[in-house]
């Protein structure tokens, strides 16, 4: 296993990476701020008044709403600082195997590191599992940054498949 500096390509997908998420938290937040403000606002335009105790069980139920963002945002700071510390870790293995659950697609590997890695769609059909694989990793938050088997980095070919086909 050999640490590395991060290169440009890796440092530009970390950063694509935490932009994505700080979309859904920005929108996730608008979307939450909206909803409790417009009950009021239709409660108050009907004449309604609010039970007692309404607007303290109100900030309970946002502080609940609110937790995934708490977790969410941790793993973009963890992200920035993988960023920051530009360090990936580069390795090899042929002790790997592709799980399928429903809707998504795992890689998991058993030696030398113990990962669960989420794969794309596009990613499983392009690697041969009989090969083994090179695998780029963000030093502390575990970003896959590259899967390489046989020269070609394979998330860059399942992108351009994923690009290709939402461009038809």
């Amino acid at each position: 296993m050999n640490e590395l500096e991060l290169t440009s390509a890796d440092k530009e997908r970390i950063k694509v990476e935490i932009k994505l998420m700080q979309i859904m938290i920005i929108l996730f937040t608008i979307a939450l701020v909206l909803l409790l403000a417009v009950i009021p606002l239709i409660f108050f335009l009907f004449g309604k008044r609010f039970a007692d105790g309404w607007t303290q069980r109100g900030l309970f139920i946002l502080a609940g709403l609110s937790l995934p963002l708490i977790v969410i945002s941790w793993k973009n700071m963890v992200k920035y600082v993988d960023l920051r510390s530009g360090k990936k870790l580069k390795f090899e293995t042929a002790d790997y195997s592709i799980k399928g659950k429903k809707d998504e697609k795992i890689l998991e590997i058993r030696t030398p590191l113990k990962l669960k890695l989420d794969l794309s769609d596009d990613l499983p059909p392009l690697l041969k599992t009989s090969e083994p694989i090179t695998i780029e990793i963000a030093k502390r938050s575990g970003m896959l940054l590259s899967i390489t088997q046989g020269g070609n980095n394979l998330l860059e070919e399942a992108e351009k498949i994923e690009a290709t086909r939402f461009s038809e």
